[in-house]
């Protein structure tokens, strides 16, 4: 059987373009076992999908929708899959958690839900002798205008996956330079996360199951990047890397003994590792460690259930950079009901913890997290009903709606002043210059008119100027916000 999966374009994107992992994990999967499958990259080069059907003629179409910038060409794509005859899957973390938003805007066969490994197989299997795909696990479908779930699938084991197959795609268009390194790849190690967030939708998705793939296929992968593409860095994409010191002990191991010669870096949770522990993995080729702080506000973190020890976390910061490693401090500003006062907290934070970088993002409800579902429920918020509302919104430029009890200039100014300090610092080692981070931005833009039409380069471009020139604005034109939360003491 054939299969055609595709990864839509997205709107609004500037930065470095990742890998698609979890279509190439499960175009791997499928085509070890008997099947035909191709990748669409709508992200790197736009093609005419009419003519890519008719020369692949695919039994199904399947459509990764992974953020809300996609839908606008994920719609187009399915739209014109379906006039062909062929059915379509929508699978991702947006379709997996809302499927009934979905179902109610465009008329697609069924969403995968969650993990699709399993389910494709199945899916492509029962194809082949003409089965019922309703009875399939993991999927869900609308029928009389209802959202009707099948049995809900357990986790796969990960140890049966083969390694991925880095020829469905077009691996040199994804490698980007990360500091200091010239070609940075994308990997997984883990699925899932022990944590319980309120503000993600990792119980809902992932169900808060933490699941690791065998390390000697994960090396596998590398080996090929290295030998194949000149891969001279790792990211592990994981939510979490490593829930404990001897998960961490057995894969810096591994790392040492394989012979291979990579930088790596993660993102883990503040608590798990100590001093020796970050010296260890720099001893492995540990580059940089990027941490989810999100608050400096203990009532802050207690609300949203971090789960993180606030004694902690300053001397986290510290281990990482006596053991030479780069540190990046992650905060979410605007949680619901957030004050003023735990904003200066915050900032305090920011200002006294020994990371390399710190960057801020604004809170965004999202399905799947339970302060969507509170928010929801409590009349607070009344999510987009349409595709078109959805593309709307622009919480990556400003906090609308707002739901705490911070004016919205006070967090565009802070934000943005901790961005505009991040690009203009040297930002990682005495081997940079001020402004490296911003030039890597501006070279990840360019990147991006590549593959695309003169439409598309011309919106980019607009994007990223006003992008730029807001940060700007907020960060230098706000002395009054900066002195009231202590940026400028």
């Amino acid at each position: 059987m054939r299969v055609l999966f595709v990864n839509p374009a997205m709107e609004r994107y500037t930065r470095q373009i990742a890998m698609p992992l979890g279509l190439l994990s499960i175009a791997s999967y499928l085509q070890a076992n008997g099947h035909t499958v191709k990748i669409l990259d709508h992200t790197l080069r736009a093609t005419n999908f009419k003519k890519e059907l008719e020369a692949f003629q695919p039994d199904i179409v399947g459509v990764s929708l992974l953020s809300i910038k996609s839908f606008s060409d994920a719609s187009k794509i399915s739209m014109q899959a379906k006039k062909f005859g062929v059915p379509v899957i929508w699978g991702g973390i947006f379709a997996s958690l809302d499927p009934a938003f979905i179902f109610s805007n465009i008329d697609i066969d069924f969403v995968s839900i969650s993990e699709g490994e399993a389910t494709w197989l199945d899916v492509m299997n029962t194809l082949a002798v003409g089965g019922d795909l309703k009875k399939i696990p993991g999927l869900c479908y609308a029928e009389n205008g209802k959202v009707i779930y099948t049995e809900q699938r357990p986790f796969i084991d990960l140890s049966i996956l083969p390694p991925m197959d880095f020829t469905l795609v077009d691996v040199e268009k994804y490698l980007g330079g990360m500091y200091g390194c010239k070609k940075t790849a994308a990997l997984y190690m883990a699925k899932g996360c022990v944590g319980n967030c309120a503000f993600c939708y990792n119980k809902t998705f992932h169900r808060q199951c933490y699941r690791m793939r065998p390390v000697e296929t994960f090396l596998q992968e590398v080996k090929y990047l290295i030998e194949h593409h000149g891969v001279d860095c790792i990211y592990f994409a994981d939510e979490l890397w490593c829930r404990s010191r001897e998960e961490m002990l057995y894969q810096c191991e591994a790392f040492k003994n394989s012979g291979l010669d990579f930088k790596w870096g993660v993102q883990t949770r503040i608590g798990i590792f100590e001093k020796e522990d970050f010296k260890i993995m720099k001893d492995a080729g540990c580059l940089w460690v990027d941490f989810g702080v999100e608050s400096g506000s203990p009532t802050t973190l207690k609300r949203i259930r971090k789960g993180i020890p606030y004694d902690k976390i300053q001397q986290t910061f510290l281990d990482c950079s006596e053991a030479g490693i780069i540190s990046l401090a992650n905060f979410i500003i605007g949680f619901p009901d957030e004050t003023e006062e735990q904003l200066r907290e915050t900032v305090r934070m920011a200002r006294t913890i020994a990371a390399t970088q710190k960057t801020f993002f604004f809170f965004m409800p999202g399905p799947g997290a339970s302060l969507f579902d509170e928010l929801v429920s409590s009349g607070k918020y009344d999510p987009p009903k349409t595709f078109r509302e959805y593309t709307k919104i622009k919480f990556f430029y400003s906090p609308k709606p707002n739901f705490s009890k911070i004016p919205t200039k006070d967090l565009k100014a802070v934000r943005a002043r901790f961005l505009w300090e991040g690009f203009s610092r040297k930002y990682f080692n005495e081997g940079t210059r001020s402004y490296d981070l911003a030039k890597k931005d501006i070279a990840d833009v360019l990147k991006q008119f590549r593959g695309h039409g003169l439409r598309f380069a011309w919106q980019l471009f607009w994007i990223s100027a006003y992008e730029f020139t807001d940060i700007f604005f907020y960060a230098h034109f706000f002395p009054k916000v900066m002195k009231k939360y202590g940026i400028f003491e």
